[in-house]
């Protein structure tokens, strides 16, 4: 039964009871003139009080359904309306693309008859390889998100890793990871199992030996702790005193560091809602000890509070390192569109929230604005890191360029961008190979090669674009032609340096974890608790970058002595 049924049931219930109670309410109301015995009149009020005591039961029932239900439906609501609006997307491209398909069919027929029929034909074709083009959006040739592919689509997923003919899985030489054999000290627990006669005869069994088979688990065991603190009069001074207490014992009574940790884990790293993880914990904890869903949202500004200081030197490192990524992605905050913005490279990770993606949150961030001429930023062509206020040299990101060339030669059929993005790829490859074999450059006629087989494309794209420019990709093409000659050092400097990367793929990876907030966990109730998700996500990310497993990074955290910066860049 669904709820929505169950729902209906205990509605019908209580429209039921209702009837039944005002009948009664009649009856006992014509004993009190005088028409009943008084035996009678006692039943009638039994009655009366028993059907609203049931009653009473069902519209509870009947509400506790409802608001499960709504409760279902609002959790839903935001994908289900993603899903029917790129439904609706595409059915109405492919009905108009049918449409347009029948007119062209049609002008093709009359052709003959009509002298501006051409034109128009001209038109139309224009216009259905416009709506073919929107239709094969995917994620190898523009920014279009795989989660949002029709459900009658099948995902696209971006890949540049080179096809290979080996089989999927382990192949034949690969060494087999299976669980080390306990040792007899390691042993904590045995199990006995026993028979008491033969299971195929029912005779006696004789003892012959044994086997044993080993078991690696764990069982959460609750601890009520208490910390006794002794008391001293000092003999000189007379003053009393007692052995330092922790900083996570302030309170008369308090949940532990692993129970903390384990809330905080839930939330920032598995992404769970505050009322799931209070589900959970409580579960865990038996129902013993009810943790409020108050006690979490505390949590998350107690510990983004105590990580002020690391978090200001992760800022403080991200000045001083000689590449810097950054990008940021859209988060929903109280219903509004806002912003998580991330700096870091392969050490370190800041993550910034802010109620608008604008220049004031770059600002009030305060790196950007701070870099000198010797940091390199790695972007996806923010043009507003070209701002004559700043001053460090800009990276583009030749992934997205990429996607962009094909999708343009899916659409126009030009020759030039499909050649300058087989130039790209090849060229990363063998700056990869040169990479693995230790090698810091490409050779200098390698370099003048790439520029000049660069410059040729160019001049391509211009011919090309020349002799066929009354279609609709006409604007997009000029746009990124001319981008690609504005921009040519910023994005082909990793040809001539080894040390820029060719991609901000980094960024990405790193912004990847929002999404999947989103669709777990759904919105922030405001910039602040966002902020508060973002400081404890700059600290695990941090430590999970340098070898530190999250959960053992948390429990430091609340045992009230987190990891720092320094001890962390330290290790290699």
């Amino acid at each position: 039964m669904t709820l929505e049924e169950a729902y209906e049931k205990r509605r019908q219930e209580c429209l039921s009871l209702d009837r039944e109670v005002k009948k009664l309410t009649k009856q006992l109301e014509a004993a009190t003139k005088g028409l009943f015995t008084p035996s009678e009149k006692i039943d009638f009020l039994k009655q009366v009080t028993s059907l609203k005591f049931k009653l009473k039961q069902a519209e509870k029932d009947r509400d506790r359904y409802h608001n499960m239900w709504v409760k279902l439906q609002n959790n839903r609501w935001g994908e289900d309306f993603k899903r029917t609006d790129l439904e609706i997307q595409v059915a109405d491209l492919t009905k108009e693309n049918s449409v347009l398909q029948q007119e062209l069919d049609t002008l093709k027929a009359n052709l003959s008859l009509d002298p501006n029929a051409s034109s128009k034909m001209k038109a139309l074709e224009d216009e259905i390889i416009r709506l073919n083009s929107i239709i094969n959006n995917n994620g190898t040739n523009s920014g279009t998100p795989t989660s949002q592919t029709p459900i009658d689509k099948n995902k696209v997923i971006p890949n540049s890793r080179e096809k290979t003919d080996r089989t999927k899985g382990a192949q034949p030489e690969h060494e087999k990871h299976a669980m080390n054999a306990f040792t007899e000290s390691e042993i904590t627990d045995i199990s006995r199992h026993t028979l008491d006669v033969c299971p195929d005869c029912g005779g006696e069994l004789i003892e012959a030996g044994e086997r044993h088979k080993d078991e690696a688990d764990y069982e959460v065991r609750l601890i009520k702790r208490r910390h006794i603190f002794k008391e001293y009069i000092c003999s000189k001074c007379r003053k009393r005193i007692h052995a330092p207490i922790p900083k996570n014992l302030k309170e008369a009574n308090q949940y532990g560091n692993t129970i903390q940790a384990t809330i905080l884990a839930l939330v920032n790293l598995g992404f769970v809602s505050i009322n799931r993880t209070r589900k959970l914990v409580c579960g865990v904890l038996e129902n013993e000890f009810p943790v409020s869903e108050g006690y979490i949202s505390k949590l998350q500004k107690r510990y983004s509070k105590a990580l002020r200081s690391f978090v200001y030197d992760v800022r403080l490192e991200c000045l001083k390192t000689a590449i810097l990524y950054w990008d940021d992605t859209v988060v929903f905050i109280n219903t509004e569109r806002g912003c998580m913005r991330f700096y870091g490279n392969e050490r370190i990770a800041l993550y910034k929230a802010h109620p608008r993606k604008n220049r004031e949150g770059i600002d009030n961030d305060a790196i950007l604005g701070l870099l000198s001429a010797d940091t390199t930023v790695m972007h996806d062509h923010n043009t507003i890191n070209y701002n004559d206020d700043f001053s460090f040299t800009n990276a583009e990101c030749n992934q997205h360029l990429q996607r962009e060339l094909q999708k343009l030669h899916e659409i126009s059929h030009h020759e030039w961008a499909l050649q300058l993005k087989e130039l790209i790829a090849s060229t990363i490859h063998e700056r990869k190979c040169i990479l693995t074999q230790n090698g810091m450059a490409f050779e200098a006629e390698y370099v003048d090669s790439f520029f000049q087989n660069l410059d040729t494309l160019m001049k391509k794209a211009d011919e090309e674009y020349a002799n066929d420019n009354s279609h609709y990709y006409e604007k997009d093409e000029r746009r990124l032609i001319n981008r690609m000659k504005n921009y040519r050092e910023n994005y082909f400097s990793w040809v001539k340096d080894f040390e820029i990367p060719t991609t901000n793929n980094l960024s990405e990876r790193s912004l990847r974890f929002v999404k999947t907030h989103s669709k777990v966990s759904g919105q922030f109730a405001s910039s602040t608790t966002a902020g508060f998700f973002a400081d404890i996500r700059t600290y695990l990310e941090t430590c999970a970058r340098n070898g530190i497993h999250e959960f053992q990074a948390l429990l430091r955290l609340t045992q009230g002595n987190p990891y720092s910066v320094k001890e962390l860049l330290c290790n290699p």
